[in-house]
């Protein structure tokens, strides 16, 4: 059976989704999915499906300044389908809805053209730059454009039992629902079954069986399914050098991201070790709200008893969620990459006065008219508040609050 032609699919969620309170990946997570991403590279993965789950991930390789340059090296980001995730920015390419493999000839049989296509459930709400459009009813487009150029259509779906029979009678043009369904091993596996004409078959819980399903051609074109499990155990698949090398590798990256979150962590609730002086942006040092407050007393009591005053609170009690970038906007004067472990040099804690008015120390030297005045305060703003980290925020009401 050796020279059986063979494709590798996979069905979504495949990728960490475990997220900061602001939406964004978690730096261990997002470590763990670049080498998953590379196992899939490694083992010659024909086709997978960007799941809800897996798009807060796959949203960081759909840029559009990015993704040709990274498909270069990485050809598997050309063959990421999901029909129903649509770029609605600019700045972001959607997945394709399909992709066409060619399957070689065996004996004097004749090669066969199948299309993937994929689409997903539409929670969770996916990251700014996407939305989600009806499963069923993407689909049945991409299944009548794929149908011009395909022998058989295969539809890739991480979606519940129901909604795959929903897409099965609806999108009429496709051949085979491979459903990544999510039910737990308690539950067991749900056999094939036949929505109409359509053949719906399901992956197991946590890839502990790989599915397989066969297909045969009759004399006449037509086209019978087979589908069986391969259990995933040690007695019946010993283990590969090659993967194990990819999963230790993942284990490593993954370990040392939550290393450097605990880090952080200590670095935020010691403070920078640096003396205010030697704390600069750009070559100009900071002076430190404390010393705006000796001749701004209103205005600094006022940003003492704002969210400002000490956002970082909100960072230090949850150590795994912590990351560099959070600092961008939980700290004044933050620098990546400079401290002596090569994480991050934190200049003050909290949003201070220069984090908005700019360094200090020489206006705190000699006071003059003109400093730290903000021309553009929504421009400002909107750097931190953006629709990922505040949903929601309103600008005018905000500066209602902490104006000075």
């Amino acid at each position: 059976m050796s020279n059986v032609p063979f494709l590798v699919v996979d069905t979504g969620n495949s990728m960490m989704d475990d997220r900061s309170t602001h939406g964004r990946l978690r730096s261990d997570a997002l470590a763990k999915d670049d080498w998953v991403l590379k196992g899939f590279e490694q083992f010659s993965t024909d086709v997978v499906n960007v799941s809800s789950h897996d798009l807060h991930f796959f949203s960081g390789v759909l840029g559009k300044s990015d993704f040709a340059r990274r498909a270069k090296t990485e050809p598997l980001l050309e063959r990421l389908v999901s029909a129903n995730t649509v770029s609605e920015s600019p700045d972001f390419i959607s997945p394709r809805a399909f992709v066409i493999i060619n399957v070689p000839a065996r004996r004097d049989k004749k090669a066969m053209r199948v299309a993937f296509i994929g689409v997903t459930e539409t929670t969770p709400t996916p990251p700014p730059g996407f939305k989600f459009i009806d499963p069923a009813e993407a689909a049945k487009r991409a299944a009548a454009e794929a149908k011009k150029r395909a022998d058989i259509i295969v539809l890739l779906a991480k979606v519940s039992s129901e909604e795959a029979a929903r897409i099965a009678r609806e999108a009429a043009d496709v051949d085979v629902v491979i459903a990544g369904n999510g039910m737990s091993l308690a539950e067991g596996f749900t056999p094939p079954i036949v929505v109409d004409h359509t053949v719906v078959a399901f992956t197991p819980f946590e890839t502990r069986m790989i599915g397989e399903l066969r297909f045969y051609r009759s004399a006449d074109g037509k086209f019978t399914t087979r589908q069986r499990f391969i259990a995933l155990d040690e007695f019946a698949v010993p283990e590969d050098s090659a993967a194990k090398r990819i999963v230790d590798a993942a284990a490593k990256a993954e370990a040392q991201a939550r290393a450097n979150s605990k880090a952080l962590m200590e670095v935020t609730s010691s403070g920078s070790g640096k003396t205010p002086e030697l704390v600069t942006v750009n070559g100009k040092p900071l002076a430190t709200s404390v010393a705006c407050s000796q001749c701004h007393l209103s205005q600094y009591i006022k940003w003492a008893n704002s969210g400002h005053g000490h956002p970082s609170e909100k960072t230090v009690s949850r150590w795994y969620e912590v990351d560099a970038s959070c600092f961008n906007c939980h700290a004044t004067g933050a620098r990546m990459g400079d401290s002596a472990d090569g994480i991050t040099t934190i200049g003050l804690s909290d949003v201070q006065c220069e984090a908005c008015h700019g360094p200090g120390a020489a206006h705190v030297a000699k006071p003059a008219k003109g400093y730290g005045r903000i021309a553009d305060m929504k421009t400002t703003c909107l750097r931190c508040h953006t629709s990922e980290t505040s949903p929601g925020f309103d600008l005018n009401a905000a500066w209602t609050r902490i104006k000075h």
